[in-house]
Formats: structure tokens, C-alpha cells, sequence
């Protein structure tokens, strides 16, 4: 068996042992660790029924990414839709790792040989930047990192083939971030007076999304989706109208630069500078093109939602500096306990990522499915009809009762009135709606309509991760409706789940 066909066993057989603790631990229904991907099934779902949006009859772009929801759609098909980001993220992985060793080993064991040592570096290297750990996410980033590790190889690599190509111009439309890659490419494309290329990769992307966004215009939704728009003040200012696009940007380079991340990107700025200094020729380009993917992955992303938003500039990063450095750390591997230290101390400053990750991700899959699963069975199971939520996945998903997101992604109408912070905003559109009930973190609402009355909690006990608070609060938007929300909370009571908590006098 060669190496590449036993690191591909390896990474399979790693991947399914893992996915098999957290179904075990939290449930075969809900496994991963965020309630976000449920809001792109949610919508990948209804796509396959040919409707845009989490809700059937009104049109919506919670999704973060243009591509990732029509990707799941096709898995809805085969009934697999649950499954699809699990096994989309697992293969992800596993070509990513073929590729940086395919990358890795020509400039660190030129020989052959003794392959070992870089084996474990790499392993150390994608523990610390969270490559296996966003697996589990559910979420696009896997795919993200893969199309950022593709692009940024073949192009060191002098490589502007049809790979390449389809690398840099899919990026974007995975995550925005990948513009930055796409950049990048189309930079170096110009430096090897690859003018064709250059061009194609900017046609390649723009045409798209250009499309796309004058197709969602057709619909009523702005280019850009609402969970962008609601995370963002600079974006949301562009499109939303207001400015204040330059003091975003210094925000989130300030707020990136004191993130748990910020040890590990100094650590590749370092490293990168050295490069710049030392290198010459076509290598110091690519050194100061790495610096500036750097620099605006940090202006223009976020680096603070369980180590998910960095791992694509610190993947793409590491691969360039094996490249840029790769005399020095050639020196490096001939000693094992070298190479201990320089992994240890990757993992020691991705403490907080790669690491933390790993070591809590079956909690935070346990504390999703004892909370806003708990939510989503209380809808589905029970009410059955329209209700206000701030965590919109997993209580749209496999529900076709209206969902009423007061936070705003799956509602623009809804975004924009608490951005604007509008009177009486919340109490206006549950009346449109019909929403008698709504399942919300309260203290996110500091403007909660007086007439609601608390009619309990879900509470879960546990150790809290990823949610946001370890109790839901449930309202009733109308005194009437009270006796029916106590019975669909005790209903969804059971054996060693979260607290129930109904009030019996309101």
C-alpha cells in the first residue's frame, strides 16, 4: 500500500470513528455542532422543492454561502440531506490532506525517504489550524479549504491549468472570503504574464455571481445574503445604504488581531516576512501576495465563531510558507524531537483552535441536539403552526410551519427592522404572521414587547459550547395561547434531557 493510499485510510477511518462518538453522545438526528447547518438544509430542502427560502411562500437567503445550499438540494433527492455535510466535509478533508502532501513532500523529502517526520508535522500542523474539527461543523469550510488549498498550491506550483481555474473561481462562491484567494491567483497569473488565465479566473468568478445577485434582485433580496448583512456593518452598509465601510474594516482587523487566532497568524506573518526579506525573484512575490491575504482575510473576515472562519488563510498560508521556507525546515525535520517542538508549539498557539475544538466538539454536538433540537421537536411535534425564533436552523428544518427569525437571517424584513431598531418592530411582525409563540434568547431582545408573557424554558444543564446561553426562553406573543404552549413543553419532557421548566402562574 502506497503512503498516499495509507494517509487516505487513515484520514477515512479517523473521520467515521469520530462522526460514530458524536452520534452516540448527542443523537442520529442532530450530530453537529452548530445549529447552522441546519438553516442551509432548511433551505437546501425547500430548494429541492423549487422555492428559495426557509419558508414555503416567502423567498429568503439565509445561507453564507451562493453554492452550499444548491449542493445539499441534490442530496435531498436520495434522502441523505442530513448526511450531506457529514460526507461532503469527510472527503473534503481527505483530498485537501493528498494534496498538501503531494505539495509537502517534493520540497521536504526530496529524496523519497523517510517521509515520517513530515507526516507528523503536517499532523500537528492541521490539529492546531482545526482542519479535522471544522469537519464536524457541518458547515462549508472543509470545501472552502480544500478550493483555498488547491488554488494556492497550483499556483506556487506555476500550475494555471483547468484546476486551478475552477479552484479560484469556485472559492467565492463557497465562502466570499475566497475572493481573497481569488486575488491572490489572478495576482501571481499577472506576475507570470499569464494573461489569459488572469482574465478567465475573473470571468470565471464574476460571471456567477453577477448572475446570481441579478437573479436574487428579481426575487426582492438584496445581493448579498441577510446572515452577511446581519454580521456585518461594512458589508450591511454598502448594500443597506450609510457608509461606514472604512471604520468596519479597522474594526475587524482590531478585533481579528485579538482573536483567539491571532498567536498562530502572527506566528505565519512572521514567518512570511522573514520570506520577503530573504527570498528573491518570483518566491518574494509570492511571500508579499501571502502578506496581503493575510491582511485582508483579517479586515474583511471574522475570526471568532468555534476556530471555523481562519482555517482557509492559515491552511493556504502553511502551504505557502513550506514552500517559501522550506531549506529552513528541511534542516528542521532531520531531528524528530525538532520536529515534536515545532508541532507542539503549533498546536500551543492554536491552543484555542484546532485543539479546543477537537476536545469539545462532542459536547457542543450534545448541547445542539439538547437545545435546538429540543426546539425543533416542540414545533414540529407539537405546535405545529408559526413561531419567532433567533436560532433559525434547527427549527426550520424538517418543519413546514412558518418560522418568523426576529435576528433577521431568514427575514430581511425582519434584519432590517432591528438593525434600524424600529418601534415596536417585534410585536408588528408576529402580527402579520400569526406567530403566537416564540422561542428566543430574551436578553438579545432589549426592546421585548411588554405583552409577551414568559411561559417557561428549555434548559439544559450541561456544559455550554457552541449555544449562545444554556436556557431558551418561551414566550407567548398573546395570554390566550398560554395553556397551549405549557402542554407542547411538557410534552417534549423526557428522561435525561434538558429541563423542562413551565411556569404555572403568569
Amino acid at each position: 500500500m502506497t503512503l498516499d493510499q495509507r494517509v487516505t485510510l487513515g484520514a477515512v477511518a479517523l473521520s467515521a470513528v469520530y462522526a460514530a462518538v458524536l452520534i452516540v453522545l448527542s443523537s442520529p438526528a442532530s450530530f453537529y455542532t452548530l445549529d447552522d447547518p441546519y438553516i442551509h438544509m432548511a433551505l437546501a430542502e425547500n430548494i429541492a422543492r423549487g422555492h428559495f427560502g426557509v419558508n414555503i411562500g416567502e423567498v429568503s437567503n439565509p445561507s453564507s454561502s451562493v453554492l452550499w445550499p444548491w449542493l445539499l438540494a441534490a442530496f435531498d433527492k436520495v434522502g441523505l440531506i442530513l448526511w450531506a455535510p457529514l460526507l461532503v466535509n469527510i472527503t473534503c478533508f481527505v483530498v485537501t490532506l493528498r494534496v498538501m502532501l503531494a505539495f509537502c513532500l517534493p520540497r521536504l523529502v526530496p529524496q523519497g525517504t523517510g517521509a515520517t517526520n513530515i507526516l507528523i508535522l503536517l499532523g500537528l500542523a492541521l490539529l492546531a489550524f482545526n482542519v479535522f474539527g471544522v469537519i464536524f461543523t457541518g458547515m462549508e469550510h472543509s470545501l472552502h479549504v480544500l478550493l483555498s488549498v488547491l488554488a494556492v498550491t497550483r499556483v506556487i506550483n506555476g500550475k494555471y491549468d483547468v484546476i486551478a481555474l475552477a479552484a479560484l473561481a469556485l472559492g467565492p462562491l463557497v465562502r466570499f472570503e475566497g475572493a481573497i484567494i481569488l486575488a491572490f491567483g489572478v495576482g501571481a497569473a499577472l506576475i507570470d504574464r499569464r494573461w489569459l488565465f488572469a482574465l478567465a479566473a475573473i470571468a470565471a468568478a464574476a460571471i456567477p455571481f453577477a448572475l446570481y445577485a441579478m437573479w436574487l434582485a428579481s426575487i426582492g433580496l438584496p445581493a448579498l445574503p441577510s446572515s452577511v448583512l446581519s454580521k456585518s456593518a461594512a458589508t450591511s452598509g454598502v448594500i443597506d445604504g450609510g457608509g461606514g465601510v472604512l471604520g468596519g474594516l479597522l474594526a475587524s482587523f482590531l478585533k481579528n488581531a485579538q482573536s483567539e487566532a491571532a498567536p498562530l497568524l502572527a506566528i505565519l506573518a512572521i514567518g512570511d516576512i522573514y520570506a520577503i526579506v530573504k527570498r528573491t525573484g518570483r518566491d518574494r512575490l509570492i511571500a508579499l501576495g501571502l502578506l496581503a491575504v493575510l491582511v485582508l482575510a483579517m479586515m474583511l473576515g471574522r475570526m471568532d465563531s468555534y476556530a471555523r472562519y481562519e482555517v482557509y488563510v492559515l491552511s493556504a498560508l502553511g502551504m505557502g510558507l513550506v514552500h517559501l521556507l522550506q531549506g529552513e525546515l528541511r534542516v528542521l525535520l532531520t531531528s524528530r524531537m525538532r520536529v515534536f517542538i515545532l508541532g507542539a508549539g503549533l498546536c500551543l498557539l492554536g491552543a484555542q483552535l484546532g485543539p479546543w475544538v477537537i476536545a469539545s466538539t462532542p459536547q457542543a454536538a450534545r448541547n445542539v441536539e439538547r437545545q435546538q433540537h429540543q426546539m425543533h421537536r416542540f414545533v414540529a411535534d407539537c405546535w405545529r403552526n408559526p413561531v419567532a425564533v433567533n436560532d433559525l436552523g434547527w427549527v426550520s428544518f424538517r418543519n413546514d410551519a412558518y418560522v418568523l427569525d426576529l435576528w433577521g437571517l431568514g427575514s430581511e424584513r425582519a434584519r432590517k427592522a432591528r438593525q434600524a431598531a424600529e418601534s415596536g418592530w417585534m410585536d408588528a411582525l408576529v402580527k402579520d404572521k400569526s406567530v403566537d409563540v416564540a422561542l428566543i434568547y430574551a436578553d438579545w431582545f432589549p426592546d421585548l414587547p411588554k405583552g409577551w408573557t414568559l411561559v417557561g424554558m428549555i434548559v439544559d444543564g450541561e456544559r455550554q459550547v457552541t449555544p449562545y446561553a444554556n436556557a431558551v426562553q418561551v414566550y407567548a406573543t398573546r395570554p390566550e395561547v398560554v395553556p397551549a404552549i405549557r402542554d407542547c413543553l411538557r410534552q417534549i419532557e423526557r428522561p435525561g434531557g434538558p429541563a423542562i421548566v413551565v411556569r404555572e402562574r403568569t
